[in-house]
């Protein structure tokens, strides 16, 4: 019963959130388009495996307006005076899975098999003039057999000839995601026009996971100025006439290291509300409850076109697990 009901609210959430997120666009300008993919056979070695956090991918649609017209915007945090506001509309899907994935077993210890399919909706304000930005995201979604993570990662593996995961019977029982993100950037050193630091704060609450993350983010290269909301499409916004040689083409390389404090995590502990439900989870005792992640690549934009790529190491999340290392293509279009 409980599987059906909420077979039937992640349904009804995508009726009416799609079309809110039309409306959301209405009588507003629609700035960009942007797909990111993840995926731990990418990386500047060419090691690739197939464990833990394995892959991921994410569409979101960004878009300006003058107001707050809805709920959910009403929701979001944006700064004081006027900031320059970019809205974001999103679909993303994750997917985990053990370090040994031919034995359709349970493997004690690994982490679970585990899927993810969300809805976002994303306000990034920033203020050029102060140097901060602060961003706030709403995700709403569901874990376990509705976020088709398994038939994701079987249609991958059969396109490349690759070794299929037999483990999904197993997977995190079927539960909503709903999550709140924020997150608050500020400079805090800049030594010349081609190098910056950004302090960065950031907090995620909710029924997927809980944390808290203190990092920073080191750009060196060609770019504009990162608290002009625009700095990675390549076109002004309302802070135009603060940029001071505005470019029309950057390059530039990154760093962005973040220590996150843990508390839960249902991809491997189970959902917020079925968690005794799951065939398989890891106690509280067997997660870590904090880790370590460094994030590093670079971009380059001209004023229509945003190609962007990055490896991701992340310390182990439980206790038997490994080290990860993922890389990540995004591309940005202006439209």
């Amino acid at each position: 019963m409980i599987e059906k009901l909420l077979s039937f609210a992640w349904r009804a959430l995508f009726l009416l959130l799609m079309p809110l997120s039309v409306y959301a666009q209405k009588n507003s300008t629609l700035r960009s388009v942007q797909l990111s993919y993840d995926n731990d056979f990418f990386n500047y070695r060419g090691e690739g495996t197939d464990r833990e956090y394995t892959s991921g991918i994410e569409l979101d649609f960004y878009y300006t307006r003058n107001i707050k017209t809805t709920f959910l915007d009403n929701l979001l945090m944006e700064l004081s005076g006027t900031p320059d506001n970019l809205y974001e509309w999103g679909l993303t899907q994750l997917m985990f899975a053990p370090n040994i994935i031919a034995d359709p077993n349970i493997i004690k210890g690994d982490r679970p098999y585990a899927g993810i399919l969300y809805l976002n909706h994303r306000l990034i304000s920033a203020d050029i003039v102060k140097k901060q930005k602060i961003t706030t995201e709403l995700d709403f979604g569901v874990i376990g057999k509705y976020s088709l993570a398994e038939q994701a990662q079987t249609l991958a593996h059969r396109v490349i000839d690759y070794q299929l995961p037999r483990g999904w019977d197993n997977q995190i029982y079927t539960d909503i995601i709903l999550n709140y993100f924020i997150q608050y950037e500020r400079l805090v050193a800049q030594p010349s026009s081609n190098l910056e630091i950004i302090g960065r704060l950031e907090s995620n609450i909710g029924t997927w996971k809980n944390t808290f993350g203190l990092g920073f983010t080191f750009r060196g290269g060609i770019f504009n100025s990162y608290f002009s909301n625009y700095e990675n499409s390549g076109f002004r916004g309302n802070a135009e006439k603060a940029l001071v040689n505005f470019r029309k083409f950057q390059f530039y390389f990154f760093m962005r290291p973040i220590f996150r404090a843990v508390m839960d995590d249902a991809t491997l502990q189970g959902g917020f509300f079925t968690h005794n439900k799951s065939p398989y989870i890891l106690s509280k005792d067997e997660i870590t409850n904090s880790h370590l992640e460094f994030d590093y690549g670079f971009v380059i934009t001209n004023k229509k076109v945003g190609l962007s790529f990055n490896e991701k190491l992340k310390t182990k999340e439980f206790k038997e697990g490994v080290n990860q290392q993922v890389g990540n293509i995004t591309l940005t279009i202006k439209l």
